[in-house]
């Protein structure tokens, strides 16, 4: 029997030989040019060796106007572990310094893939970082609420499928919308379309790489000199050369290209109330930038107002306004945000007055919503889906919309049993995303995309848990040629036995960004992929 001990050596052994092995001699290349000096250290992919980054490198350099020098360590297993890390990215700096570099020249940093998510922990601690370049990976949620130190610039294609565009577009959302205006050449965002997340190296693709990236639909050469003139510029502006202020302005324009490459992401993200926008606003609580909410049932409560918080999710009106279905009664619906699985207090949908419909009149009414995301979300790797996997949605039924509205003899067989309100209200979330998606996506989506298809509802699940812990259905056909998509739902009618329970009609809602990130993404996978 093999003891502890030796276990316990044999695994410190493997871990020092790593360690010791962590970087073979980096590749190094001179300028071909003569300029201002810089130095590059690009940090591979995961499995992606680093010969592969050359033919991208030699781009930089041509059309870089500087005496660049770069150097591409290479980690055993071709992997830029974090415990490695450091001492590639060491070893690196010294063979360019051996090479011709001075310390006092500027250092840029560069990462694909892994390589991007672990480079900027260490270049966050680095003192004598110039900047930093992502390619195929973006900075960390965590890095969001503090400043980070070191200028960064994010490259992406759309037909990346290991670090969405969705997640990229959460970036440009935070750091070019809603950032300072410096942030265009500080901390540029830009997305090329129709390129791949392995078109940042050459070469055949890894395992992980070939089973989850995209087909690009631009060439290996366009897609590096689209790369190698986005970092010229940025090397530009960071280095202050004199070609500076030209290179502030054609980084703005590509900012501008990628905002309306962008623009259709970042909308249904909104119709989401996307948690990675802003957080949901405690709606039991008054506050200056929403609507109130009334805490149902009781009062308002509490003298502490939030900013900088979403209101309710956009969607979730379209939705309540599809469940009434009357084209003579305006619903001026108000959503609140909030875990479906509170009881103290309870978060219920409302209607606050009655009207006559034949008179022409108005409901308010009150929605609570809760997004629910991918257990994955939480790692932020962009390798699991951005948006919400499901709406959690507690809606007031036809039913008790209609007799509010002055309507006689309402059926409630008829308004929400005999029906699937839910499956229209999530087909209309899928049309809602074509017509808003981009041309491009549109039209490589009804090419080769996988169809979206709508069951019946499922239920009536009508005790709380069993429909909030139901969650929406994804049923692929074995052959990949369609998803469909049901709704696990409750509905009451008005009579119902248990009053605070009368005349709800819930629904699991597929998000217009789940959708629209099928259209871009997932839909793609079964005939677009590798």
């Amino acid at each position: 029997m093999i003891s502890r001990e030796s276990i316990l050596i044999a695994v410190l052994a493997v871990v020092l030989m790593a360690t010791s092995t962590a970087a073979t001699d980096p590749i190094i290349m001179k300028p071909i040019k003569s300029g201002t000096p810089v130095g590059l250290v690009m940090i591979q992919g995961a499995e992606i060796p680093a010969k592969t980054y050359v033919p991208l490198a030699k781009a930089i350099q041509e059309q870089s106007s500087l005496a660049l020098y770069i150097s591409i360590p290479t980690f055993a297993l071709n992997t830029p572990e974090p415990l490695v890390l450091k001492g590639g990215i060491e070893k690196a700096e010294k063979a360019l310094y051996s090479a011709g570099l001075k310390t006092s020249d500027p250092l840029f940093m560069a990462g694909h893939s892994l390589g991007g998510a672990m480079l900027q922990d260490y270049v966050f601690k680095c003192t004598n970082c110039a900047g930093q370049i992502l390619m195929g990976a973006g900075l960390l949620r965590k890095y969001r609420g503090k400043e980070y130190p070191v200028k960064t610039l994010t490259i992406d294609g759309t037909l990346d499928g290991l670090y969405r565009v969705t997640r990229q577009a959460e970036s440009f959302y935070h750091f070019i919308q809603h950032g300072p205006a410096s942030n265009v050449y500080d901390f540029p965002v830009v997305v090329y379309e129709g390129v791949s997340h392995m078109q940042f190296a050459s070469g055949p693709p890894p395992a992980l790489v070939k089973k989850s990236d995209l087909k690009p639909e631009v060439s290996e050469a366009t897609a590096h000199n689209l790369t190698a003139a986005t970092i010229s510029l940025f090397l530009d502006v960071q280095a202050k050369t004199p070609n500076s202020p030209a290179a502030q302005a054609a980084l703005g324009k590509q900012t501008k290209e990628t905002e309306t490459l962008l623009a259709p992401i970042i909308a249904s993200l909104e119709q989401e109330g996307f948690i990675h926008f802003l957080p949901p606003c405690n709606s039991d609580y008054p506050m200056p930038s929403c609507p109130a909410y009334p805490r149902y049932p009781g009062k308002q409560e509490g003298d502490t107002p939030q900013v900088d918080c979403t209101c309710g999710t956009p969607w979730s009106k379209v939705a309540q306004q599809m469940m009434g279905d009357l084209p003579d009664v305006t619903l001026d619906v108000t959503d609140s945000i909030h875990p479906v699985s509170d009881i103290n207090p309870i978060h219920l949908p409302h209607v606050w007055n009655t009207c006559q419909a034949e008179k022409g009149c108005s409901l308010n009414i009150t929605t609570v919503t809760q997004a629910v995301y991918e257990a994955g979300d939480s790692f932020d790797t962009g390798f699991f889906s951005t948006s919400a996997k499901e709406l959690r949605v507690k809606l007031m039924s036809r039913q008790s919309i209609w007799v509010d509205a002055g309507l006689k003899n309402v059926n409630f067989t008829q308004t929400d049993v005999n029906v699937n309100t839910c499956a229209d209200i999530n087909k209309a979330a899928f049309a809602w995303a074509m017509k808003n998606a981009g041309p491009d996506a549109q039209k490589r989506y009804e090419s080769i995309g996988e169809p979206l298809k709508f069951g019946p509802d499922l239920g009536p699940y009508n005790a709380g848990p069993l429909w909030i812990y139901n969650g929406l259905k994804y049923n692929q056909a074995s052959d990949k040629s369609a998803m469909t998509i049901q709704s696990p739902m409750m509905h009451t009618p008005v009579n119902y036995g248990i009053k605070a329970a009368a005349g709800f009609h819930y629904c699991k809602l597929l998000s217009p960004a789940r959708a629209m990130e099928w259209i871009y993404i997932d839909g793609l996978r079964a005939k677009g992929g590798l």
